[in-house]
């Protein structure tokens, strides 16, 4: 640790995570240590995975090809990441075509348009999400 304490892992699992964009992650070979009061997520390891990291004007992009797959802001001398971790026994979407599932599936399709969304749901691609409006910020 940066303090020169020592931290037991008590095991290596997955850990999945909402991302800033509401798409969930997951993060494997993940260690777990009882006695760490925050988790930390190394950019080394996700360098390592081909990610890169880009820090300016207090924020942090974890990248991978063209996506943006984390986001983090600055806290003080730490970037705090701009997310939640999931937690439960299974991570299930809703079949609801509300704001948050039209606009995922408009990024998951290559920022398709709404005509097509709505073409594609019809021929029941889409389990009848990502049928709603969407509202371009």
């Amino acid at each position: 640790m940066g303090n020169d304490t020592e931290c037991k892992v008590a095991g290596i699992g997955t850990v999945q995570i909402k991302t800033h964009d509401g798409i969930v992650r997951t993060l494997s070979k993940i260690r777990h240590m009882p006695d760490m009061t925050r988790c930390l997520i190394s950019l080394v390891t996700l360098e390592t995975n081909g990610c890169r990291i880009i820090m300016e004007n207090g924020v942090l992009k974890v990248t991978k090809e063209a996506m943006v797959v984390m986001k983090g802001l600055q806290q003080g001398s730490l970037y705090i990441l701009q997310g939640t971790t999931v937690t439960g026994v299974a991570a299930v979407g809703t079949a609801s075509a509300d704001a948050n599932d039209t606009r995922l599936w408009h990024m998951r399709l290559g920022h398709m348009s709404e005509k097509g969304m709505t073409i594609l749901s019809k021929k029941g691609c889409l389990d009848s999400a990502g049928t709603g409006k969407l509202d371009f910020l």
